[in-house]
């Protein structure tokens, strides 16, 4: 699967109420590329996910939120 379609995945996982699974494919994602527009949408479906996660699975969402900002940071594009 690529970079993509794990977004693509994700998405439909977060819509179907099934965020821990959807964090992982997105973390999986944020590592796999270098796409600056593939790591905003990566970021933005992080963010999302987060503000409807519990209180004990905000930090999954943090880390990809984290993973993206620090590639973008860095020039790691």
């Amino acid at each position: 699967m690529d970079v993509v379609q794990t977004i693509d995945t994700a998405r439909r996982e977060m819509a179907a109420g099934n965020g821990k699974h959807a964090a992982r494919l997105l973390t999986d994602a944020a590592f796999e590329t270098h796409d600056p527009d593939l790591e905003r949408q990566i970021r933005e479906l992080a963010v999302e996910g987060r503000s409807s996660a519990g209180m004990f699975g905000k930090g999954r969402w943090d880390e990809i939120i984290r993973v993206t900002e620090l590639r973008g940071a860095n020039g790691q594009n």
